[in-house]
């Protein structure tokens, strides 16, 4: 009997290819916390990625094998459909309800922090970056509806500001929130159509830091936990012109959690941080040139009642 005519195992397949797909995308922004997932979904998959087009007998064994790699895709799904809805929990502040008035003191309370964090690491905020992006709301209070996701994006600025600061930038010299999507309004009602399950919420920063402060900005993004953070677009601006420091050299394959992959700093303070890979280092220039930095960036903002 040839697999591709037997719609059960298709749709076995059908579940080993969108359980793989879907915790290759969530593993992604979430580094070392899912690498575990990826690697029992890559297995399984492996293990059946030569089915098609091969005549499979129905025996006893093949079927407890089916049965088998069913019951481990259904059980990484149910953990990753856990975290996605712990997720969208953290994107609604838990549960609880955030007043305009709430927004306002959070939005000051950050501003001060780091403001503070800047003075104790010799770091200078720029006037267009000491109101976080949101000046306008120091003043006049946002509309309710506009509150969480407001509060959230504020979250992930104070996060990307403590990155770029903790790396060692000299100024933080901007900060821009973008106007909400109209994706926002529409997940007020989770029960409606036109409601997206997720949407982003767009930002930008730029910075004065040095080419070898930025891998460790990157570094940070990519072992975030707590934010679906992506970096939309990027550009370095320096003074000087220096080629690579050394020979371009294709990617290997994906290492083991921990190990190093090309970083200055040995593979062991990694795994001391937290067991986390190098997914940046520097490649061109001198690492105390200074730069300009320009980054825009986005964060998920995850429907609750939506993630399934």
């Amino acid at each position: 009997m040839n697999i591709s005519e037997n719609k059960r195992v298709v749709a076995l397949s059908a579940v080993f290819a969108l359980a793989f797909g879907g915790v290759m995308f969530y593993g992604y922004g979430k580094g070392q916390e899912d690498a575990e997932n990826k690697a029992k979904i890559a297995e399984i998959n492996d293990r059946f990625a030569g089915y098609d087009g091969q005549e499979i007998a129905p025996t006893k064994q093949n079927l407890k094998e089916l049965k088998t790699a069913f019951s481990q895709v259904a059980g990484v799904n149910k953990d990753l459909q856990a975290e996605l809805n712990r997720y969208a929990a953290y994107c609604w502040g838990d549960g609880k309800q955030i007043s305009a008035q709430d927004f306002q003191n959070e939005l000051r309370d950050s501003i001060n922090k780091i403001k503070n964090l800047a003075s104790s690491q010799g770091a200078r905020v720029a006037g267009p970056a000491e109101n976080l992006g949101l000046a306008s709301f120091k003043n006049a209070a946002p509309v309710a509806d506009d509150v969480p996701f407001r509060s959230f994006q504020l979250k992930a600025v104070t996060r990307m500001a403590e990155y770029i600061i903790g790396a060692g930038a000299p100024s933080l010299e901007k900060v821009y929130c973008a106007p909400l999507p109209e994706a926002a309004a529409e997940s007020l009602n989770p029960n409606s159509r036109k409601a997206q399950p997720y949407f982003p919420l767009r930002f930008e920063v730029a910075f004065d830091s040095t080419r070898g402060a930025l891998p460790k900005v990157l570094n940070s993004i990519m072992q975030d936990k707590d934010f679906f953070l992506t970096i939309t677009g990027i550009a370095v601006r320096g003074n000087e012109n220096l080629p690579g420091i050394d020979a371009y050299s294709a990617p290997a394959e994906i290492a083991a959690a921990g190990e190093d992959l090309g970083a200055e700093a040995p593979a062991a303070e990694d795994s001391a941080a937290g067991g986390f890979r190098t997914v940046a280092v520097r490649k061109t220039g001198s690492p105390d040139e200074k730069v300009r930095i320009h980054m825009t960036m986005q964060v998920l903002y995850f429907t609750p009642g939506k993630t399934k």
